[in-house]
């Protein structure tokens, strides 16, 4: 097997000539439309109104309340995250007879569900009916 060698020839490369109008239409148009640079004194000024600089005490204050809203959330998903555990699936086997099997089976298939949500209904009912 031999690499098949590339050559400068075997690349496409674009002309350039997209650039030169748009400079040519930009001196074209009119001094109103071409958008402006603001002096940095402009721009300095504009932040200063903008964003005021806080204070040590006052950027403290607001470090440890946005602190304390993360920590806040971070403690409530751990809580949802435990509770879902709790929730958590346990799993019982149960030794059926090939005949119960099949017949679970084809209850399964006609209505269109799990085997599991059939045994939880049944467990369910047995578990309401005898006062659990």
């Amino acid at each position: 097997m031999t690499k098949a060698s590339l050559g400068s020839d075997d690349f496409v490369i674009a002309a350039k000539t997209d650039r030169p109008l748009r400079d040519a239409q930009r001196q074209d148009e009119p001094l109103d439309t071409r958008p402006h640079q603001k002096s940095d004194e402009a721009t300095s000024t504009s932040l200063e109104t903008v964003l005021p600089r806080l204070s040590r005490p006052e950027r403290k204050e607001k470090l440890t309340s946005r602190a304390l809203v993360r920590e806040d959330a971070r403690l409530a998903l751990k809580q949802l995250k435990r509770a879902k555990e709790r929730d958590a699936k346990f799993y019982v086997n149960v030794a059926l007879s090939y005949d119960m099997k099949n017949r679970l089976k084809q209850a399964a298939h006609d209505n269109d569900i799990n085997m599991t949500i059939i045994m939880q209904a049944a467990i369910e009912a047995y578990l309401v009916d005898n006062g659990y």
